[in-house]
């Protein structure tokens, strides 16, 4: 199964798909459901990730209709987010208290 990332955005778009072979492709195409099915149309079935946006619940939709797994996910939660600390790095010199 092949896996792609697309990065959305308003008028272009950038797809990264990592082949069943190891191979890294990168295409950027116009942004829009005409775009993708004619680019996706005919494509096995894929596992797509896709950056939560405004665009992104349209563009899933329209993958999932093609017949594609689609993953849309929140690039501000991860699991590192969960145990990552916050706070701010003193100063170089600065000793912690």
């Amino acid at each position: 199964m092949q896996h792609i990332g697309i990065d959305l955005g308003k008028t272009s778009s950038q797809i990264c798909i990592l082949t069943e072979d190891g191979e890294v492709v990168e295409q950027r195409l116009k942004t829009g459901c005409d775009s993708f099915t004619q680019l996706l149309g005919g494509w096995a079935p894929a596992r797509f990730l896709v950056e939560a946006s405004t665009e992104s619940e349209g563009v899933a939709r329209h993958l999932e209709a093609l017949g594609q797994e689609v993953v849309v996910a929140d690039p501000n939660f991860s699991p590192l987010d969960v145990t990552r600390s916050k706070r701010v790095k003193p100063p170089i010199g600065s000793e912690l208290v």
